[in-house]
């Protein structure tokens, strides 16, 4: 089979519910119309009657229903609730997912310092906030090279969580390979350190997958009362990964000129990681959906000539590896990519998904209409700060704009936090309405 062959026999499996226990008829014949929306505009389709509306949202649902951020994170129940009462009250055509918020007693535990988060930095009714740094020395690139696992193991977590700091001390796992040699890895397990990172990480486990566990009933009637889940792995574009979390952007940004091909070596050392990532997590949750945030190859990050060579090359290959496997990549295409789009025609020849955030919508359907699938562009501040008719207005305006014959999804420009009731449900109602093909 095709990579693309492979996809659309993925889409077939997921769209029919095959497996969901839902609970009644009427409700599994609305997953099947919804994922059926969502599988045909992916397929450059008609959809049966309309185009599908899939807004991404992080912690909106727990804003627009009642709670704080803060609660959202410690509450597993009272973050549940509202998941599931957001899709019923809303009726989107995919959900999001509350494990996606993460749990913060767990990251209390770590002493995670990647992220600020409510309660934890930043005010009880925001949302988490990144705090970038230079977790990766530029002489640590041929470490990150030979071993991605170690390093991050060894060296990235000890920097990024203040419990774990003896990780550090560890010795390689290979000295688990013959008995003789086992004695310094168990050695270096039994230092102080070491003893108080393992427990620290025992301790976050534990509570995480007891959160899980309570998550887990609101996640299955979200499905049962037949509303897909919009995504079932997540992984991320070799550039970023650089650039976000390990060198940071100021750091990276000169490494492209002072040490070029040690940033394409280490990005094409990824590229497997990356597939294996969205991949192995979306074939266990029997969702073929593979959500991948863009975030430094917009327009103002980097001339389109670095772009070509740093950031396409290596997306471009996960995004096929991806298809190889069955996967749908949907990239959340996020700032203006007005300069970009041609690049992204270089995968046509697969099932794949560009939600915009700032790109001119217009453009985007003149240049990628009919050969890819392109969603998103309603802006959020609409929802923010605009009344019922300028919503309905932005959600025309964008339907004529870019819903085309098919090949369209709508959605927000980025991921929601907050929202008003009124102005999110008329972009939802509209689109049903005026949507239509």
């Amino acid at each position: 089979m095709t990579g693309m062959e492979k996809q659309d026999a993925f889409l077939e499996k997921w769209a029919s519910g095959e497996g969901i226990p839902f609970v009644s008829d009427e409700a599994k014949a609305a997953y099947k119309y919804r994922a059926t929306l969502v599988k045909d505009a992916l397929s450059l389709k008609k959809s049966p009657d309309r185009v599908p509306v899939l807004p991404i949202v992080t912690f909106a649902p727990a804003m627009m229903g009642g709670i704080s951020g803060k609660q959202a994170m410690y509450d597993a129940d009272a973050a549940g609730k509202c998941y599931l009462d957001f899709a019923l009250k809303y009726a989107p055509d995919g959900s999001g997912s509350p494990h996606l918020l993460s749990y913060g007693p767990a990251l209390d535990a770590l002493d995670y310092n990647l992220y600020k988060w409510p309660g934890h930095g930043v005010a009880d009714d925001l949302s988490y906030q990144f705090v970038e740094k230079e977790y990766m020395k530029a002489e640590e690139f041929d470490d990150l090279i030979a071993d991605p696992t170690d390093f991050l193991l060894r060296k990235w977590m000890p920097r990024t969580a203040g419990n774990l700091k003896g990780l550090s001390q560890m010795a390689s796992v290979f000295n688990t390979i013959h008995l003789a040699f086992t004695a310094p890895f168990l050695v270096s397990l039994g230092a102080p350190d070491m003893q108080k990172a393992l427990y620290a990480l025992a301790e976050a486990g534990k509570t995480t997958f007891e959160w899980f566990q309570k998550l887990m009933p609101y996640m299955g009637q979200i499905l049962a009362e037949g509303f897909p889940f919009y995504s079932g792995g997540a992984t991320c574009a070799p550039f970023d990964v650089l650039s976000d979390s390990l060198r940071g952007t100021t750091q990276l940004m000169m490494d492209v000129y002072r040490r070029p091909e040690k940033v394409l070596e280490a990005m094409e050392r990824l590229v497997p990681i990356m597939v294996n990532w969205g991949a192995n997590d979306a074939i266990a949750n029997n969702n073929p959906l593979v959500f991948i945030p863009l975030h430094k190859g917009a327009d103002g990050f980097m001339s389109n000539e670095q772009f070509e060579k740093f950031y396409w090359p290596t997306l471009d290959a996960v995004n096929h590896g991806l298809a190889e496997r069955g996967c749908i990549p949907c990239l959340f295409v996020e700032g203006g990519y007005n300069q970009r789009l041609e690049f992204l025609l270089s995968a046509s020849d697969i099932r794949i998904f560009y939600l915009f955030d700032r790109t001119d919508m217009k453009k985007a359907r003149e240049i990628l209409g009919g050969k890819v699938c392109i969603g998103g562009g309603y802006s959020i501040s609409q929802i923010l700060t605009g009344d019922v008719q300028s919503a309905t207005d932005e959600a025309k305006r964008l339907l004529d704009d870019a819903m085309g014959d098919g090949g369209f999804i709508m959605s927000v420009g980025c991921a929601m936090d907050e929202g008003k009731e009124d102005t999110f449900r008329a972009m939802i109602e509209t689109t049903k309405e005026y949507g239509k093909y």
